[in-house]
């Protein structure tokens, strides 16, 4: 198939890139400096759900980094190689439009995975060894949750890359996507939460306060990676009450790991290269 071909040779670019191994490097140091800093004390008991689950690790360092370094491992994916002029050549070979950005999103997702399995790597280690109750397979789901998130912010950048015509608007979209889902949309949350506590949703919006909130939690793919992850360690994942809740920010991860490329090759068809 012919975008495997694509996918394999940006594979190969993205982890020889100088960028994704600066990145990894120092995910691998922030990690490991996160679990030393939570490390237990001398008679305390802690297991590595607890530390994998802490908002330092998982609220302030993966949902912070890991869409940041997706976002600039994947931002010029299409967009790089169409100003360079490589993207005609790579089209007069036996690539449709749709295998390059299929191709580009799978080796940019692996490569990123391939990051996070590194930078989880010492950790687990550290775990495995150090005074901690290490629980193997919740922690090795983990890491694969956090690839998927890095998966689906690779998506994006690539679905934004092939859309434009420019590196510069692929920039501009990313840092605006990045600063929109990670900083700004908890100080949205924040007005709305105390807004909706003090008064009722307005008589046309057909949702409660607290339906509007979890709304803004799904579709935010980092909102959705917390929902997830929140129930895979405390092992409630599809299950009680939570249920439903569960399985729409699953379906919204997925949702966000298609959407963008289909998005950007159906505006990449209709470019004039």
């Amino acid at each position: 198939m012919s975008w495997e071909v694509v996918a394999r040779k940006d594979f190969q670019d993205s982890v020889r890139s100088r960028w994704l191994q600066g990145l990894t490097v120092l995910f691998v140091v922030l990690v490991a400096g996160v679990i030393w800093v939570l490390r237990p004390g001398p008679g305390e008991t802690v297991s590595s759900n607890q530390v994998l689950n802490s908002l330092l690790l998982k609220d302030a360092l993966v949902t912070t980094l890991v869409p940041l370094i997706a976002l600039v491992v994947a931002y010029n994916a299409v967009v790089g190689e169409r100003e360079s002029g490589s993207l005609k050549l790579l089209l007069s070979l036996p690539h449709s439009r749709a295998d390059v950005v299929a191709g580009k999103v799978i080796g940019r997702s692996a490569a990123f995975g391939v990051a996070v399995f590194v930078g989880f790597l010492l950790p687990a280690l550290a775990l495995a060894l150090g005074p901690l109750q290490f629980e193997v397979g919740s922690f090795v789901g983990f890491t694969l949750l956090t690839a998927l998130l890095g998966a689906v912010f690779v998506a994006i950048a690539v679905g934004a890359s092939a859309a434009v015509p420019s590196n510069t608007l692929a920039i501009g979209i990313t840092v605006g996507l990045y600063f929109l889902f990670v900083p700004l949309w908890g100080a949205v949350q924040l007005p709305l939460q105390f807004y909706f506590q003090v008064s009722s949703p307005p008589a046309w919006l057909p949702l409660t306060g607290q339906e509007v909130i979890r709304l803004l939690r799904l579709i935010n793919p980092t909102g959705a990676f917390k929902i997830v992850t929140n129930a895979y360690l405390g092992s409630t994942l599809f299950a009680g009450d939570g249920a439903r809740l569960h399985v729409g920010a699953t379906a919204m991860l997925l949702a966000w790991l298609l959407a963008p490329p289909l998005f950007g090759l159906w505006r990449f068809d209709r470019a004039d290269l």
